[in-house]
């Protein structure tokens, strides 16, 4: 598990992401996101906090592999750091993206 503060900008884009596409359950204070990279599929398990702070609990990585479906555990620091770099990079793309279509859409 990681904690990560962001600028405020950073912290409601990824919150906001969050409430609208994560799964939570009841009574449940984090939320769970899917991520593509490559041939593989993530899912991420984030945390919102105070103070402008996320952490990342654990990541699940999957693949199929000559048809069979495989998952690999994820809670060394240094992927999980790397996955929430990607997620935040990922989002702010698509932001961008949204903000350019309304601007010429």
């Amino acid at each position: 598990m990681i904690i990560r503060q962001f600028s405020q900008e950073q912290y409601d884009l990824l919150c906001r992401y969050l409430t609208q596409q994560g799964h939570s359950g009841p009574l449940d204070a984090s939320y769970e996101v899917s991520m593509k990279v490559d041939d593989y599929e993530y899912r991420l398990r984030l945390q919102p906090g105070t103070k402008r702070k996320i952490a990342i609990l654990q990541a699940v990585r999957s693949w199929t592999e000559q048809g069979e479906q495989h998952f690999q555990l994820i809670t060394d620091n240094l992927p999980l750091s790397c996955l929430l770099e990607l997620l935040l990079l990922e989002r702010k793309s698509a932001e961008q993206h949204k903000k350019t279509f309304r601007q010429h859409g």
